[in-house]
């Protein structure tokens, strides 16, 4: 989670400097946004012909910091559920297939003559990836709570339902967002399902990164897999399922007590 919010980040910094740098040389502001944003940003059918790669950029820029900000703080809390769950491994492939889906999804629908965007529309931001992530969080605990004390918890799915409706009033409702953002959790839903049934569709990204390390690295011992995990871990692994879920107050006194033993 924390290496997706800083690629992000990066890319929100990034962009803001190039534009900066072209107003501070004397390009008129409307210029420098169009030669800047607009390259990244996803936008009406003809601009995306011509620039066909922003359905890959678009979610790793936006229009002002409070936007990105509120963005990763979403990203957080629903990818660090994912990430409890299945593993780190699954953020950055899950974020890049919801981004990828949602941004092809945004432009297919602009073929139906009825749904194309006026000229000049520009889409920015990580709301389809954040979407997909909420989806495949809820597919795989719709009961999950996250706890800010030891007693109070707050249901994934009500979290949910705030981000759906905050988003809905700040992205406008056009076909092409609609179908962006259906396609994106629609993504995250098959992600899980298809982990669920034994399948790894983001094993590629980490192979891929693993070789590049190693190209760059070749010194460094080779990648071992994680060792299996003991039967005392796992049943620690399902008691502390079982907190996120329904609370510390739903253990059987045999359960606190062998958490209180593997705390010391």
């Amino acid at each position: 989670m924390i290496q997706l919010i800083a690629f992000s980040g990066l890319g929100f910094v990034a962009v803001r400097l190039v534009w900066i740098t072209m107003i501070v040389y004397a390009v008129p502001q409307a210029r420098a946004f169009a030669l800047t944003f607009e390259y990244v940003g996803i936008a009406d059918l003809p601009r995306i012909q011509e620039r066909w790669w922003t359905i890959f950029t678009y979610a790793w820029c936006h229009r002002g910091f409070w936007e990105w900000l509120s963005n990763m703080l979403w990203l957080f809390c629903f990818g660090n559920v994912v990430q409890n769950l299945v593993g780190y491994k699954q953020i950055i492939p899950l974020f890049l297939y919801t981004t990828i889906m949602g941004g092809l999804a945004f432009t297919l629908t602009q073929l139906f003559p009825s749904a194309l965007l006026p000229a000049g529309s520009l889409v920015m931001g990580a709301h389809a990836g954040i979407f997909g992530i909420m989806c495949a969080a809820l597919t795989l605990s719709p009961s999950y709570r996250i706890y800010l004390s030891d007693y109070f918890g707050v249901p994934l799915a009500g979290l949910a339902a705030l981000f759906t409706l905050l988003m809905l009033l700040s992205v406008p409702l056009t076909p092409a967002n609609i179908a962006m953002l259906l396609t994106a959790g629609l993504t995250g839903f098959v992600y899980v399902k298809l982990l669920q049934n034994g399948y790894q569709p983001g094993a590629w990204a980490y192979t891929v990164f693993h070789r590049m390390d190693r190209k760059f690295n070749p010194s460094e011992a080779p990648y071992k897999p994680r060792r299996t995990k003991s039967a005392q871990e796992e049943i620690i692994d399902r008691i502390l399922d079982k907190i996120n879920e329904h609370g510390y107050d739903s253990l059987s006194p045999d359960e606190k007590k062998q958490l209180r033993e593997a705390s010391r």
